[in-house]
């Protein structure tokens, strides 16, 4: 996020593929736009345009040909926005998806700022992208449809593909959310050589929708999409996003940083809470629906009115480092103690309670199952075992994903600083318990527990939730301010 106006709201700038447009979308007055800064030779070298773009992009120029910081850069770009803003509002193609401003000027001043509203070449390869069998298809079980021209949009909101704060149509008084593939989102993660991340991002939003049509209603778990976004492509609409309540309390991750901030530790009360509200969810994901999150981490957890989480983001395209458990980084293999070739099937082996499993470093040649480019470059980027191990070994993976709910209870337990820039591999984050004297020594031990290097020693995820939900009711009825219980 930029920064803020009475009438303007400076939002996201980012760089295309080819190093030669930067892209600035921001709104303001019902209206949310994309703006386009290009390289042109035919152009004097210190034209506004290429200047901007010099610098985003870091390409080597003389110091007149670019700014001296990129503080400096956005300054100018939001600044030229700004002074062509009043007269954007009257051009009416700002309403149409598929316009973008070009804005130069001969200099850095506002006086000589120039733009011009353009349908942007690569508007039909969107459609087509959106509109693709191969990438899934969201439901048309949803009855109702709501245009994505007819969105008043208002600041994103983070995660994967586009969520937004919206308002259904110029006359609506409640806020609700969008999550789709908007037009910036193409842009942003479009290319010129194949398109694979924001096919990705498209399979893993139709992905999503799918399973929260088809999951069983569960409190702690985002409900079905209320209604369907669409655009028009040729003489039909197709989706491009689903409409889904908006929760006005943020999310169990932006909680931690707002108490950080102050110098604030938050309640015991709510932390048994929140943790028994997580390992329900988790609990649903894995007995009932049969299936995972992949994405288990504080951001994901929302807070409704009542201070109840409700877990988002199904999409199962990616893992953060940061939560990712050791074993499911895609450099190991498992196997079920018993079930190795040769070995003689009994009743304690077949049918125990709960299997043990064999890990084992896989050293063969390069395997993927995600597509090239769609991602980044860690090895659970080549290859994903959370599809895998689902439908093989099921009971690995609800252990794997009871290490990831451990982190995210760690996070919220502990309440350290919540960048963690320096973590590229599960293995990066060392956890303690350092400013915690507040948190029970037996929160602290079973926390530690979910999180055991051996998968084999995790609780499962029945007991994680019946503790929380034992913790939760004891403080409910005996509230504790202690952290010496154990």
């Amino acid at each position: 996020m930029e920064s803020t106006s009475p009438d303007f709201t400076a939002e996201w700038i980012w760089g295309d593929d080819a190093e030669t447009t930067v892209f600035a979308q921001g709104y303001g007055n019902d209206h949310t736009v994309i703006f386009s800064f290009s390289l042109e030779e035919s152009k004097p070298l210190t034209s506004l345009a290429n200047r901007i773009c010099n610098s985003f992009h870091a390409i080597e120029v003389p110091e007149a040909e670019s700014f001296p910081s990129s503080a400096d850069m956005r300054a100018s770009l939001w600044n030229a926005v700004r002074a062509l803003w009043p007269a954007c509002l009257q051009d009416d193609s700002i309403s149409r998806m598929d316009t973008i401003i070009a804005v130069d000027s001969q200099d850095s001043t506002t006086e000589h700022v120039t733009w011009k509203a353009y349908s942007h070449p690569w508007f039909p390869r969107y459609l087509e992208i959106l509109a693709d069998p191969h990438l899934g298809r969201t439901t048309s079980d949803i009855s109702h449809s709501v245009p994505f021209e007819s969105l008043i949009r208002y600041e994103q909101l983070g995660g994967h593909g586009c969520a937004t704060r919206v308002r259904l149509d110029k006359d609506a008084k409640d806020f609700h959310v969008f999550k789709g593939i908007d037009f910036r989102t193409f842009l942003a993660q479009s290319d010129d050589e194949g398109d694979s991340a924001i096919k990705h991002t498209v399979w893993g939003w139709h992905n999503s929708n799918t399973l929260l049509m088809i999951m069983p209603p569960h409190l702690n778990i985002l409900p079905q999409p209320l209604s369907l976004v669409t655009v028009r492509h040729g003489n039909k609409e197709i989706a491009c996003g689903t409409i889904q309540p908006l929760y006005k309390g943020g999310n169990v991750g932006s909680s931690i940083e707002r108490s950080n901030f102050r110098g604030q530790r938050l309640p015991l009360e709510l932390k048994a809470h929140w943790c028994a509200n997580m390992a329900a969810a988790l609990l649903h994901t894995h007995r009932v629906a049969k299936t995972y999150h992949m994405d288990i981490k504080p951001g994901n957890f929302l807070i409704d009115e009542h201070q109840n989480l409700v877990l988002c983001d199904w999409e199962q395209t990616d893992a953060p480092c940061t939560t990712l458990t050791p074993e499911a980084d895609g450099s190991w293999d498992v196997i079920e103690e018993g079930d190795e070739a040769g070995s003689e099937e009994t009743p304690a082996t077949s049918r125990r309670e709960r299997p043990r499993f064999r890990y084992t470093k896989y050293d063969g040649p390069p395997r993927r199952n995600v597509p090239e480019d769609a991602l980044g470059d860690a090895s659970w980027h080549a290859w994903n075992v959370f599809p895998l191990w689902n439908k093989a070994h099921p009971f690995a993976l609800e252990l794997a994903e009871v290490f990831s709910l451990g982190r995210t209870m760690w996070m919220l337990l502990r309440q350290p600083d919540m960048e963690f820039d320096d973590v590229g591999h599960p293995n990066d984050l060392k956890t303690d318990w350092t400013s915690s004297d507040d948190v029970p020594e037996l929160w602290k031990d079973f926390v530690d527990r979910c999180m055991a290097v051996d998968p084999n020693s995790r609780h499962g995820i029945v007991e994680v939730s019946r503790f929380w939900e034992r913790e939760w009711q004891m403080l409910e009825e005996t509230p504790t301010t202690t952290g010496n219980r154990s």
